[in-house]
């Protein structure tokens, strides 16, 4: 399967919610329309605080598909009024995405979102990987991949 196809597991979303917390981040992605450099950037930091390879598109896209679907269980949970349960019932990681958006609990900013999404732990979700089973590619948009083998299981 293509690469920028592949579906966002739990772990990488948890990491662009924690680099996506940071005050700088959020700050820089609400006064700026040409994001492009905000999310090669976002992209660098999931992989190097966390291990999680996307590249700056596939955060945009998934950024921009938190957001909508947070609209989307607000909305949903408006309609339904207020017997239907909250309105993270509509969304994983809704509460997560509503700290961001309305500046919540998030004076840290990733610290704090590392807290929430690993249960207090603020180190937790940062991945190891052995010295020795990774390589570097570069691409056209001077972007380093890190490839990191994984015994032949793809």
């Amino acid at each position: 399967m293509e690469s920028g196809l592949r579906p966002w597991g739990e772990a990488e979303v948890r990491a662009l919610l924690c680099v996506w917390a940071d005050r700088s981040v959020r700050e820089r992605l609400k006064s700026t329309l040409r994001n492009k450099c905000i999310f090669q950037e976002m992209a660098r930091q999931m992989q190097r605080k966390f291990g999680v390879v996307r590249n700056w598109k596939q955060c945009r896209t998934k950024y921009k598909n938190l957001k909508y679907d947070y609209k989307t269980a607000k909305s949903a949970h408006a309609a339904a009024g207020s017997g239907a349960g909250g309105p993270g019932r509509y969304m994983k990681f809704f509460e997560e995405v509503e700290a961001i958006l309305l500046n919540q609990g998030l004076e840290n900013g990733t610290e704090e979102m590392q807290k929430r999404l690993y249960n207090g732990d603020a180190t937790a979700g940062q991945l190891q990987t052995p010295p020795g089973n990774t390589r570097s590619i570069t691409t056209s948009d001077n972007e380093i991949i890190i490839e990191i083998e994984d015994g032949g299981h793809y």
